[in-house]
Order: C-alpha cells, then structure tokens, then sequence
C-alpha cells in the first residue's frame, strides 16, 4: 500500500473534527489511536463544554486554546455539529491531496506543509460558513487527546500513520567518530566545514530512510521544517538557513517489521561512502593531485571507506510484561494502563533504550583498519598525508611544489608547511563543493563539479574586531564619530566595519557602504581611502584578510606573506608596500585604538537531554500531565517516554535550532558554525558571548512560543566560553572550550563555564550559576569601569592575587574584602558607607554564584590534612553544590540578591546564620566539628571570592557590560 494512502486515510481517521466529535459525543476515536495516548482514559466523559487546553511534554505547563473553547462552550449542538461538517470537508481536501501525490517526493512535500495547508484550508472553510475562521490557529495545534493533553494530534499522526502497517521496529542509526572529526582544525572554516559535513553524512542516511518509509517515520531528528529536508524537496525558500549544520549524528525511525535491515544498512553505507569518494574525487581534481603529487586516487579508496564507524541497529516493537523490564517506572506503568488499550508503544521507553545502549556497543566495536608508517596529516594526525609513504624530505618538496602550484592558481585553501590526508583534503574542499550543493542538492550524487567560489566566513581576527574599542565607545559617545545600522541607529564604529567597507571600496564585497557620522567621520573616511588603496593589490590579487590590521604582521614582507600562507617569493606580494599599509593602520589606530586581539569560543548544551529524551529525567506524574476533569480517574505514577512525546520533544528541539539560534546569533554579531537540537557551537566578539549565552539558554528554557513547546522552566543549558587570543591555534582552543562545558556540567550542570586563555599562556576559569548575570553585576562592572568611578579597577587585581594569605574565617574574610573596598574606593564622604556596602553586597551577590568544589590541597592547606579522605570529601563537596547550584528541577534558587543584602546587614551589625556560607558552616557540622566547619566555610568563601574576582577582570578586560 503507498505510504501517501496510508498517511492520508491516518489523517482522516484522527483529524480535529474526529477528536472533538468523540470528545463531545459518545463517538470513540479509533483504538489504535486511543492506545498512543500516554495513558488512554477508558471511561471517556462526554464533556463539550471542557477547557481545551496543551501542556508541555516535559514542564506540565498549560496552554490554553481560550478561542476553542470558548466558541464550543457558547455554540448550540446544532451549531457545532455544522462546524465539524466544515472541518471535516476541509480535511478531506488536505487528505485527497495526499492520496493522490504522484510520488513519495510529492507527498514529503505535502507533508511538510501539513500545518500551513491545513491551517489555510480550515480558515477558507470556515469563512465561508460562518465561522470565525482565527479558530483555525487553534485546531492544527489541537492536542490528540484533549483528557491527556501532554502532546497535540500532528506529533501522533505521525506515529499512528507509521504503525498502519502489520507491526513495527525501531531502527537506530550512528554516525562517529564525531568530536575528533570536527576538533581537527586549523581554521574556522574547518571547523565548520568538518560538522556540516557531518551533518550532510547524517542527512544522507535520513534521506534513505524517508524515501522508503515517508518522511514521518523519522522520530528523531524530526524533518518538518528542516532545511536540509527542504533543500532537497526544492521547496526552501531561503537558502541562508542551509549555512549551518544542524543534523545530530544519530537517528531514530520506525519502520515496517518485514523490512531487511541488512539491506538497508548496506544501503545507507553505500549512501554515505559513495559521497565521500565523490566529494573526494571532486577535490582530487579541483587541486589537480595526479599532476602534482604524482597521486593516483585509486589507492586511498579504503581510507575513505573505513573512516567512519556507520551503525545500523534495531529491535522489534513488542509488548513487554512487567515482569521483562528492568525500568521500576515501566513496570508500573504497564501495570497500570488497561488491558483492552495495551499495546506494544506502551513498552516503548525500554525498548528504545535497550537499542541506543545496542547501538553504542556496536559502535565501539567498530576498529579501523592499519594504516602503514609514514608522514602523517598535519591537520588530523591519524592518517597518512597524500604521498606520506614516501621519504621525509621528497614528502616536503613534493608538497611545497603543490602547495605553491595553488598559490600560483590563486587558490589560498592549503598552506605552506601543511600535508593534508584524503579526508582532510576533502575537507578543505568542502566550502567550494557547499556553494554547489546550496544551488543544486543534487550534486551529492555527482562528482563532475563545475567549481566556483567557496563559501565565506569571518575568521577569528574578524569576529574580534567585530568588539567596539575603548576609545570607539568614546568617540560614539560623545559624537563625534559613529556608525549608523540598518535601522539608523546609532553605534561604535568597529575595525570590522573598516574592513568592510574596504572590501566594498574595491568591489570585493556588493554590501551598501556603511553611514559614518561625527565630527571626525571625514577623518575616518580619508584613512579608509588611503589604507583602501595601500591594500589593493593583496586584497584583490590574493585575498581579503583581517589579520593584516595587526602591527605585529606588518613588520617586513615575510610577516605578511605568513599570514596568507605563502612565501616572500610571491610575485604578488613582491608589489605591496608593507610601510604603507602600515602608516595607515597605525593612523586609524590613534583614532580608533588598536584593533582587538580576543575572541570568544562558544559551546553549549542542554543538560540531561538523553535521558529527557529516554523518559529518564524530569518527567513527571501521569496525573500532572492529564486534564484536570479526569485526574481522578488517572494513576499517580510517573509518565514514561513514548514515541509521540519523543516527536513532540524533538520537534521542540528542531524550532530551537532552526528559527532561534541563528537569529540570535546574527543579533550578537556571532559565527554560528552548528546549531544541532540542543547544541551551540559559535565564534562570537568578546563583549557579545556572555549575552549571546545567556539570551541563549533564557530562550531554551521559555515554555511555549505561540503553541510550539520549547523545553521549558525545569530544563536547562550549560556552556562554556573561552576567551582567546586570535592566533592561538584553533584545535587546542576548541579543545579547551569542549573542557569548559564539561566544567560546567561537572559542577551541577545549569551553569557558564567562563575560560581566559592569555597569549602570554596564563590561564585561569571559573564556574558560574546563570543567576549571576543580572543587575548586581552590572552595576558592579559599571562602578569599576568608569572613568573617576567610585571604585578602583586595581580590586579585583588584588583580591585575585592576594585572597590566599587572608584568614579562613568567613567573618574575618567579609570584613577584609569590605576594607578592600574602602581602600580602593573613591566615594564622598556623605555617600561613602552606603555606596561600600552596595559594592560588598554587589561582591558577595557574585562570590554567591561562583561554583567551588574543595580538593585534598585545600584542606592540607588550610592544616586539615587529616580530612583529606575521598569519602570526606565527597560529602563536604555535596553539602557545597545542595546549597550553591540552582537546579531547575527542584525549584528556583532560594538566594536572591535583595535576600544577601537584607542578610548581609545583619551580619555587621549583629550575626546572621542564612547567608550561604554560614548555612555550609553549619550543614559541614554534620560531618566534621564546630571549630573545623567554621574554617571549611572560610575556605570556600575565599575561593568563591578570588572566583568572583577573576570574572570581574575577565568580564572588563573583554569589554563586557553583562
């Protein structure tokens, strides 16, 4: 039977109008569509007059459809039977649509746009009878059952369409390795190139499934609205939102039991390996290898091949008994639910998680091939270079000839010194085959490439410079120089837009030029144009680079030539005037400020999303989830996961992904490079990252957009940020971001991971609870950022150097940082007591949100060696993240700012015992004596304080205002 039959008959049998006729009248929905339900309420009250209401799949937060149910509550029988005629001929156009699409590419097409047609169609019908037709908003976002609300009918169509045929299996697929792929950078864009690539393998993969099942088979990821779908259903309007790979490198389906899975892994094996001899065939040519290297492609096949570990796995869908599962929520579940509804979704979450466990061992199983000894990649170091078999010495002439053969072509992808492997050649190649795919998604299945262009990125020196100065901030200020945006608002001029409007100076880049204003955008424009003509030839003849506003690279012709990755022997270089260049960079300089020199790496993730996603964490009672009119009739046992609440999360996940990071990074100035569900990766200006962040998991953690779920109040991100200096090579920096986000999950997840990594090699982090970034903070950064502030910037200097010689009393390290900051304060007298409290409160605010754990150095330093036991310390380090984490899934944290301050008062005056280090003091009593807990609380106020103090000084050095 074709999958559009099946989905369209689906449709029909479960549509709206069917789920509110048998809501109020005694009609009951099909049986296979009442057992989806996360708990089929088998006595169903007849209830027109019922509130219509969604609630979240994870938080329980409800979302009333008030026009509904207003409308059905206020409308005669006779009225609402003729409405639900109207629906019904409404869907019926939708679903004979289906019926007939001639193809499965025409019927993933229909299918994606589903709501949008459904939607127009129910408001066309419903003007046309009467009806007020805005109720069609609230219809295609009904929920499947309205007395288990916790999911609407689309996320159920899917699966009910997907189990129309004679039983089922769930089939899971891995692509790896993943982290490694990427992490191999020198460049940003590797780094990109190396997780949209990824992204690609994985949508091929899902390609094959969608064609042979329908599209709504996929679970996870799921495919409406996504582009790479879109792209290659000709149907994606905007071609800007295929720039960031969003595929995670595992999916989930359901598929027909009768289906062979060997066939369909060798087939998705031969998808995804039949690509990448392409894409490396296209690459072998482009660069001409044969000719140069003297190469042949023939030999490097297997390499290609065996890369990849590609895991096909499944299970049957079968009922389990109680008895069979090794979940206690499960056993009690299928206790519970009523034998005439059991079905085999029922034992869904153990099934799914036997598979992903099976999924991941066959993974690991997988072992490459042995490769012979030789030169390896520079760029990867597994492999062997192209021709690094042969002796040292001819691998580097060989290798110098064909790097400089590009240069001559003006082809600036590989540098001198670097020997790239296949794979990693591919890579480099990929930007340029990207441009092609963007146009034309089928060039996957080619590899005769007409190649043009590649695709653009800022690299890191322009995403720092992207960052205003100092005295740019001034300049603005105080008018008299100035940038206006797109919406004519007045900001800072950047060095970014200077090379901006160098590049559409001289016809590089078509962008309207920028509105400079002020008394000395004359002088900023003269410089422009004299720097403009310094820079023709090299940002004409080779290439626009950022980097060469940096003094240091302009030193002679061979610090020019290294940052283009050539030599002083390129004829090309050979005409510029490096003084030139020079003179005019250090003028704009003396008006701008030198350009800056740090970016941001940002990483994130949401926390605990496996086992959100596995039924495992944060799920709560079936009673919760359920309408209030039946929750007497409902089990107080919790919710397992189930098929349509996987599509309803991961739908959520994709709307994250799709429509709000991009948007939220192009506002913060930031290169997003993946945005996959509930990860962030992005280089983004220094002063931008901790907004970007923060706005970032606030967005992520809202409950519902319009009546798209996102994942709600009770989940949450963590992340980290680094700080760099932008010649720090890129591989060791996203190594050290990749360590930040695991600090942050390590310290109680929820949390900001905040890294500073000086060119000098100095390196100091701190870990932080959201809650931290807010008006306190701010008003701290602003006392020690103006100009004659009240508070001197040399504070948290001193306190980040000096802090371990200061006692371990928390009493005694409170009134030293309160002398710290009458010391350094500059407050007139009549103001001076009140303004230094409002800094220590402020101080101890941050300190409160600084996450420290205490290690065996630190008890042997503070003369208590004799509690530096394992056992010891783990339960001091519990008692410390029970009262510093917030953990949504509690409650929010009991600490707020106005509380420190109330508590904090009484603490000088008399004594208090609720600020957060005197409760540590007295919870430390259960495990070790008075006089000792009070000496441990110290410890930890002066760690959180020098925490607090490095925050400070990263937080002003990278310009941000929180």
């Amino acid at each position: 039977m074709k999958i559009s039959h099946l989905y369209a008959t689906s449709l029909l049998e479960a549509a709206p109008s069917k789920i509110l006729d048998s809501l109020i009248d005694d009609k009951e929905s099909p049986l296979k569509w009442r057992q989806l339900s996360s708990y089929p309420v088998v006595n169903q009250p007849k209830n027109e007059k019922i509130e219509l209401v969604l609630k979240h799949p994870i938080s329980t937060e409800e979302k009333s459809l008030e026009k509904l149910t207003e409308f059905l509550r206020n409308a005669s029988k006779e009225k609402i039977d003729k409405f639900l005629k109207v629906l019904e001929g409404a869907e019926k156009v939708v679903a004979d649509r289906i019926e007939h699409a001639n193809s499965v590419e025409e019927f993933a097409r229909l299918w994606n746009n589903l709501p949008e047609d459904l939607q127009k169609g129910y408001k066309q019908a419903l003007r046309s009878n009467g009806f007020p037709p805005d109720l069609a908003d609230e219809l295609v976002h009904l929920p499947a059952d309205p007395l288990m609300p916790d999911h609407d009918w689309l996320s159920r169509l899917d699966v009910y369409a997907a189990l129309k045929s004679d039983g089922a299996r769930l089939l899971r697929f891995k692509l790896s390795p993943v982290q490694g792929f990427i992490g191999n950078a020198r460049t940003e864009r590797d780094l990109w190139a190396g997780s949209h690539l990824l992204s690609l393998l994985t949508y091929l993969t899902i390609s094959v499934i969608w064609r042979k099942f329908g599209p709504n088979a996929v679970v996870f990821p799921h495919l409406r609205g996504q582009p790479f779908f879109e792209h290659e259903l000709g149907i994606l309007y905007d071609t800007e939102k295929l720039r960031i790979g969003n595929m995670p490198n595992k999916v989930l389906a359901i598929v027909p039991r009768d289906v062979d899975i060997g066939e369909l892994e060798n087939e998705v094996k031969d998808e995804i390996t039949n690509f990448l001899e392409r894409l490396v065939e296209g690459a072998w040519k482009f660069y001409n290898v044969n000719e140069r290297l003297k190469e042949d492609l023939g030999r490097y096949k297997e390499l290609v091949k065996r890369h990849f570990s590609i895991t096909v796995e499944e299970i049957p869908l079968v009922s389990l008994k109680p008895e069979e599962v090794i979940s206690g929520v499960l056993q009690d579940y299928l206790k519970a639910i009523p034998n005439e509804v059991e079905h085999p979704i029922h034992s869904y979450s153990e099934l799914f998680l036997l598979l992903d466990q099976a999924t991941d061992f066959k993974s690991r199983d997988y072992i490459r091939p042995e490769e012979p000894m030789g030169f390896k990649c520079t760029l990867c170091g597994e492999h062997l270079a192209i021709g690094g078999n042969d002796d040292h010495s001819n691998v580097r002439q060989k290798w110098k000839g064909f790097v400089e053969s590009l240069h001559n072509r003006g082809i600036y992808d590989i540098k001198i010194g670097e020997r790239l492997c296949p794979l990693c050649l591919a890579k480099r190649f990929y930007p340029r085959f990207y441009e092609l795919w963007k146009n034309n998604y089928s060039v996957v299945h080619s590899s005769n490439y007409v190649v043009g262009h590649k695709r653009s990125f800022r690299s890191v020196s322009e995403v720092a410079m992207a960052r205003p100065t100092e005295n740019a901030i001034k300049l603005a200020k105080t008018g008299e120089l100035y940038v206006k945006d797109s919406n004519k608002k007045t900001r800072p001029v950047s060095w970014a837009d200077i090379y901006e409007e160098i590049q559409i100076e001289l016809r590089i880049n078509n962008e309207p030029k920028h509105e400079f204003g002020g008394t000395r955008a004359k002088e900023l424009k003269e410089a422009i144009d004299k720097l403009k003509d310094a820079l023709s030839i090299p940002f004409n003849e080779l290439a626009p680079n950022s980097e060469i506003f940096y003094v240091e690279n302009l030193s002679d012709l061979k610090s020019l030539a290294k940052i283009y990755g050539t030599n002083e022997n390129d004829d090309r270089l050979r005409r510029v005037s490096v003084d030139a260049i020079r003179v005019w960079v250090e003028k704009l300089s003396d008006l701008m400020g030198e350009p800056p020199k740090y970016y941001a790496i940002l990483k994130m993730d949401g926390d605990n999303m496996g086992k959100v996603i596995s039924g495992t964490k944060a799920v709560k009672s079936l009673k919760e989830y359920a309408h209030g009119s039946v929750t007497n009739q409902i089990p107080g046992i919790t919710r397992p996961v189930t098929p349509t609440i996987h599509i309803a999360i991961t739908r959520s996940l994709s709307n994250f992904a799709v429509n709000i990071v991009p948007g939220l990074s192009e506002i913060y100035r930031a290169e997003l490079l993946y945005a996959g569900g509930d990860d962030v990766f992005a280089l983004v200006p220094a002063d931008t990252a901790v907004s970007l962040a923060h706005k970032l998991q606030e967005n992520f953690r809202e409950e519902w957009r319009d009546f798209k779920p996102l994942q709600g109040r009770t989940r949450s991100m963590s992340a980290g940020i680094l700080f760099v200096y932008y010649k720090e090579p890129l591989y060791s920096a996203v190594r050290r971001v990749n360590e930040l986000e695991h600090l942050a999950k390590g310290s109680g997840r929820n949390a900001l991971a905040i890294g500073y990594l000086k060119h000098s090699g100095s390196y100091y982090n701190v870990s932080l609870n959201w809650w931290v970034f807010g008006e306190p903070l701010r008003n701290l950064l602003r006392e020690l950022g103006e100009e004659n502030s009240g508070l001197s910037n040399r504070i948290v200097y001193e306190i980040a150097e000096g802090i371990e010689v200061w006692p371990n009393d928390p009493g005694a390290v409170v009134n030293l940082l309160k002398y710290e900051i009458e010391r350094h304060s500059n407050y007139r007298n009549d103001k001076k007591a009140q303004e230094v409290f409002k800094r220590l409160a402020e101080f101890l605010w941050v300190a409160r949100n600084v996450r420290v754990t205490l290690s065996e150095g630190d008890l042997r330093a503070a003369g208590l060696k004799e509690l530096a036991s394992e056992k010891v310390l783990k339960r001091l380090n519990r008692t410390i993240e029970k009262i510093i984490v917030d953990d949504p899934e509690n409650k929010e944290p009991s600490d707020e700012y106005v509380k420190i301050e109330a508590e904090l008062k009484k603490f000088l005056t008399d004594s208090s015992e609720s600020l957060w280090f005197m409760e540590l003091k007295n919870q430390f009593r259960d495990i070790v004596s008075e006089e000792v807990s009070k000496k441990l609380a110290g410890v930890v106020l002066r760690k959180q304080l020098r925490g607090a103090a490095h925050l400070l000084k990263v937080l002003r050095e990278m310009g941000v205002s929180s």
